[in-house]
């Protein structure tokens, strides 16, 4: 009699394709999980964007930008200061930095985003990228979160850079107050990142690194400034509803120094991020409808 063949079934299961349980990070038929897949799109865009010159460049400007504009704002603070040392209660550091973002680093930030969305579609490196990772939302996504991760840096680090520059120029002749500080920097970070995941979704609808910039110019300063030259109340108060007086107002937490909005606190938040929104959302469609 011949001997008795046992037949395991589990030994006839290849180990390590995943296909049993689905309990580990990967999908049931072999495919990463949409986490894990995002994860890799998110590091094949900081790839990207981290070894561009054009990046640090724009990081390093606005640093120096705020360097400069801080010392400036220092020495004639102090100088009014000196002479009049009553002065020394209306000196803000939140007022100052919040200025230099609103008038200089924003537009770094917004030149980051241009780059970082529009940079492959100049030649056939988009198509490259969706050979890589085909769901273009996800492209988009992965985008947006570097461009963020980029904008709350360059925010944060130039408003901590501005407080002690003018913590240095000016020195004892007005106290600044740290908690006041720390607040306006990660207001700033908060701010600039949620500027740059909106000019990102501006960026993948123009597709030109030009007219993203220049619609930046336009939204956060440019036509602000134009309407509230007006001199009509309403038309003054309208243009709060832009990102750029609604941002300001946001991360300087109502003391810009110069009219901007006539509410403080969540409004100018939601504004800001009605127009993230929206501007993700065209360009997700526009992404998803035209050819690479």
């Amino acid at each position: 009699m011949n001997p008795t063949t046992t037949t395991d079934t589990d030994a006839r299961t290849p180990t390590g394709t995943g296909a049993s349980t689905g309990s580990g990070p990967g999908r049931g038929d072999g495919r990463p999980s949409a986490l894990r897949s995002l994860g890799r799109a998110v590091a094949m865009e900081w790839t990207k964007t981290a070894s561009l010159r054009t990046t640090w460049w724009c990081v390093g400007l606005a640093l120096a930008a705020m360097a400069v504009f801080a010392a400036l704002m220092g020495v004639t603070k102090a100088q009014e200061v000196t002479d009049n040392p009553d002065a020394a209660s209306g000196v803000s550091y939140t007022m100052l930095v919040s200025q230099g973002v609103f008038y200089l680093v924003q537009f770094a930030v917004v030149t980051l985003a241009a780059l970082t969305s529009t940079g492959e579609f100049h030649g056939r490196g988009a198509s490259s990228t969706l050979l890589a990772v085909p769901r273009r939302g996800r492209v988009l996504a992965a985008r947006s979160l570097i461009a963020a991760g980029f904008g709350f840096a360059v925010g944060a680090a130039t408003t901590a850079l501005g407080v002690g520059v003018l913590r240095l120029v000016i020195g004892d002749l007005a106290p600044v107050d740290a908690g006041g500080a720390v607040r306006t920097v990660l207001a700033s970070g908060v701010g600039m990142a949620l500027f740059a995941i909106l000019f990102t979704g501006v960026g993948t609808a123009v597709r030109s690194t030009a007219g993203t910039i220049a619609i930046g110019f336009l939204l956060l300063l440019g036509l602000p400034m134009v309407m509230q030259l007006s001199g009509l109340q309403v038309v003054n108060d309208l243009s709060a509803l832009l990102p750029g007086p609604a941002g300001a107002e946001f991360y300087a937490f109502g003391d810009v120094g110069f009219y901007t909005a006539p509410v403080d606190g969540p409004v100018n938040l939601a504004t800001v991020l009605g127009w993230t929104a929206a501007a993700l959302i065209v360009g997700a469609a526009e992404f998803r409808l035209r050819d690479a």
